[in-house]
């Protein structure tokens, strides 16, 4: 498998999880605000934070009104010089599809196509105008499908895992930042929470899809330990860190079985293996003596890390790509 191959299936799901994580952090502000009376800079400026975007943001649109909620949501979503914004992830993942067309399925390139169409319409203006619960829903939604399709219509085979491998490494990074949300509004998790903290920790869940599973695995309510622990190491819910890192591995060592060569993919395989031992040995006590956001921050240096390693490892070749990646 040549270099540029993998790499565009990289990052082909990579785009696609980004596009749908970006949606699921404005839908959870969005939700969050209805139900809490937060300061005026602890409204949507955590999202610019969160997302890593805070001081583009500032470049391109200046920080006279640094809270506002409708210029941040239009940043995130259609600003074409952002390179994290919905647009830019959809159209870099359509890009990649494109390059790629001979590898993946037609059902998949027409899914991912008409996400495309769908979002340079009139309909996703209007949708996103009259109702932006429903537009972020409408594109987590098309994301899944063409997440289904793929999985459905493809060899498993090495393009495959290359996308798999991407979209778990991005998984892991938008629920770091989802979590990291609560910090950057409220600050630090004390063992006493108010009701506005507890509200948020149910917000986060519901970002995550996590209200029912984190309820059949804890008899406990949302408090920040609580939510944190699950999302960060419960093994079997496919949104969580732990969950992610481990599948991610999988594809890494599917990936290295199959190229034949033993030498290939020995740093990603290392900085991989270090992540998950860190995984492993947290713990609740961990979290709170180190402090939930000091350790987020922890873990997504670490997955930058592995992400960086397998870009090394594996695409170093293709030094001509048609296609600029974005690490968020």
């Amino acid at each position: 498998m040549i270099s540029r191959v993998a790499e565009q299936s990289f990052w082909l799901h990579r785009y696609l999880e980004r596009l749908e994580g970006t949606a699921r952090l404005l839908d959870v502000n969005l939700t969050f605000l209805l139900d809490t009376d937060l300061p005026e800079l602890a409204r949507w400026h955590p999202i610019l934070i969160a997302s890593g975007e805070e001081e583009r943001y500032a470049g391109v649109c200046g920080l006279d009104v640094p809270d506002d909620g409708e210029r941040i949501q239009a940043y995130l979503v259609w600003d074409e010089r952002t390179p994290v914004s919905m647009w830019n992830s959809l159209q870099f993942a359509r890009d990649n599809a494109r390059i790629v067309r001979d590898t993946i399925s037609l059902e998949t390139w027409t899914a991912i196509n008409g996400a495309w169409i769908w979002l340079q319409s009139r309909d996703a203006r209007r949708l996103y105008r009259e109702d932006r619960h429903a537009f972020y829903a409408f594109v987590r939604e098309s994301c899944q499908q063409i997440l289904g399709v793929t999985t459905d219509t493809m060899l498993h085979d090495e393009p495959f895992d290359f996308m798999r491998m991407g979209m778990f490494l991005e998984r892991a990074g938008q629920t770091i930042r989802i979590l990291d949300i609560k910090y950057h509004s409220l600050g630090v998790t004390t063992r006493e929470e108010t009701a506005a903290e507890a509200a948020q920790w149910l917000a986060i869940l519901r970002a995550c899809s996590a209200v029912e599973p984190f309820f059949k695995r804890t008899a406990v309510s949302p408090t920040g330990p609580a939510v944190a622990e699950f999302l960060l190491l419960e093994p079997a819910f496919p949104r969580t860190v732990m969950h992610c890192v481990t599948r991610a591995w999988h594809f890494l060592r599917r990936i290295r079985s199959l190229s034949g060569d033993a030498e290939i993919g020995t740093t990603s395989v290392g900085h991989l293996q270090s992540l998950l031992r860190h995984l492993r040995g947290l713990s609740v006590e961990r979290l709170l003596n180190r402090g939930i956001h000091r350790e987020l921050l922890i873990i997504l240096d670490r997955v930058a890390l592995v992400s960086n390693a397998i870009s090394a490892d594996y695409f170093q070749a293709n030094l001509g790509a048609s296609v600029a990646h974005v690490e968020s």
